[in-house]
């Protein structure tokens, strides 16, 4: 990975960590609010989401939105043998377990297990993200894997705070894009 990728997350991490929690609150709402909007939320009947973790945005109002709509909801289980990730349905106030990052996870029964042929929209996280639709993760290459296996036909759309849309990420040969971007004051189709 170039040093200028881990410049580029060292720098956003810590913009993201000071960021003011009403703040953080309210571009989240905002980007939810656009979100549910979304033509390929409205429209799909899977939709993987993410748990926030450590100031990512929140985006635990749209999956209450997906729910009310009765929609199924997705979170991912990461396996750090494999550096894969599979998709969970969850309902409504199901417990969550901490995954091999800390990270609040699906309890992963077999049962629950979401097939990449079902999907329809996966909201994708990231530490940042540029107008080509490159996004910067946490170095594990987690979605980057996943999309290159499953490449659709469900839609990819980031999900960011305006602090986090940059000229570019540096990306490489194996980075894959997303389908869109979506921001507190903007939506993105790349």
């Amino acid at each position: 990975m170039s040093e200028q990728k881990r410049v580029l997350r060292r720098r956003m991490l810590d913009l993201r960590e000071s960021l003011p929690p009403e703040e953080a609150r309210r571009e989240s709402l905002a980007v939810c609010e656009r979100l549910v909007r979304h033509p390929a939320f409205r429209e799909g009947e899977t939709i993987l989401f993410y748990f926030p973790f450590r100031k990512e945005v929140d985006v635990r109002p749209a999956m209450e939105e997906a729910w009310s709509s009765g929609k199924r909801v997705g979170l991912p289980k990461a396996d750090p043998g494999t550096k894969s990730l599979s998709f969970f349905s969850i309902r409504r106030g199901e417990p969550l377990v901490a995954g091999a990052y800390g990270i609040p996870e699906p309890s992963g029964k077999a049962s629950a297990k979401i097939p990449p042929g079902a999907i329809d929209l996966v909201v994708v996280p990231g530490v940042a993200f540029d107008g080509r639709g490159y996004r910067l993760g946490y170095g594990g290459g987690y979605y980057d894997r996943f999309f290159s296996r499953h490449s659709g036909p469900f839609r990819r759309i980031g999900v960011a705070y305006s602090f986090q849309v940059v000229p570019t990420v540096f990306p490489e040969a194996h980075d894959q894009p997303l389908d869109g971007l979506i921001t507190p004051s903007r939506t993105f189709s790349f």
